[in-house]
């Protein structure tokens, strides 16, 4: 019962920072169909903005403000600047974000150097949850990933930008017709989703070190979820991260973590290949 319980709180861990990160990806391939190979370096920015609050004296929970907005800015100054002249040519897009996405690694390292940096844990020690062990800490970010998460979907769902957004999805061509500002609002989404990405940051800043190529390592998990759970599917985007997230946690601990990452691509590539259209599509996609 332990193990279980242990298996299943750190792959709630897991799947709460792949599915943040997977969300902002979501929103921003949803609307503008770009997949950006950057998203991983707002991760990373959101980390060392945690890093720069707490050692300047600050409370680590100021980097949870500060994060998000230096995202959204970075976010909305690279759609506005480089993004929007490329929507239109997504195979250039995807090369021209992976040449960002090395830049910005290495002006993380010139500003910040190649050692791990360390942010402090705002929340030490540990609970006993069925006589699993497991730190404070990781609790907190669990239920902050869902309150943001949650709030997200809700302001995706509910408010007029998302409903906005909603018929841009549909039909962008019929959205400008009636006077919606396709460019505006791809501005402002793909500075939320940048955004996201930089919650995500800040949150696991205190669980690990912080160096100039970390985000890399959420960016593969987040855009198979995305895949899995279907472009413009907020709820698919967690049902795609839980399948990534947990799967992987559950098998490292019976088998090796690159053994492990191998064999969920493996089950994501078999899965996407029946439910091409993702896993909460209506179609009951089968073999063509």
């Amino acid at each position: 019962m332990e193990v279980v319980v242990s298996i299943a709180l750190n792959a709630a861990f897991l799947v709460s920072v792949v599915a943040l990160v997977a969300l902002g990806l979501g929103v921003i391939y949803g609307l503008l169909g770009v997949i950006n190979m950057a998203h991983g370096e707002f991760v990373a920015l959101g980390a060392y903005a945690a890093f720069v609050v707490t050692s300047s004296g600050a409370p680590y929970w100021l980097a949870l403000i500060v994060a998000p907005a230096v995202g959204m800015v970075a976010g909305m100054a690279l759609q506005a600047g480089l993004i929007s002249r490329l929507v239109q040519r997504p195979l250039d897009a995807i090369l021209v974000t992976l040449g960002l996405s090395l830049v910005f690694q290495q002006v993380f390292q010139a500003v910040f150097g190649p050692a791990g940096l360390t942010v402090p844990n705002p929340a030490p020690g540990t609970l006993t949850i069925l006589g699993a062990t497991f730190p404070v800490f990781r609790v907190v970010v669990i239920v902050i990933s869902a309150i943001v998460i949650v709030a997200t979907i809700l302001f995706l769902a509910k408010s007029e930008f998302g409903i906005v957004v909603r018929a841009i999805l549909q039909n962008r061509d019929a959205a400008s017709v009636n006077g919606v500002n396709s460019a505006r609002y791809s501005l402002l989404a793909f500075g939320l989703g940048a955004a996201v990405a930089a919650i995500a940051g800040a949150l696991i800043a205190p669980s690990t070190n912080v160096v100039p190529y970390m985000g890399a390592t959420y960016l593969a998990p987040a855009f198979v979820a995305v895949i899995l759970g279907g472009a413009g599917r907020p709820l698919g985007v967690l049902l795609g991260a839980a399948f990534m997230g947990g799967l992987e946690v559950a098998l490292t601990s019976y088998i090796g973590p690159t053994t492990a990452r191998a064999l969920v691509l493996i089950l994501a590539i078999i899965a996407i290949r029946l439910r091409p259209g993702g896993l909460l599509s209506e179609k009951k996609d089968r073999f063509a």
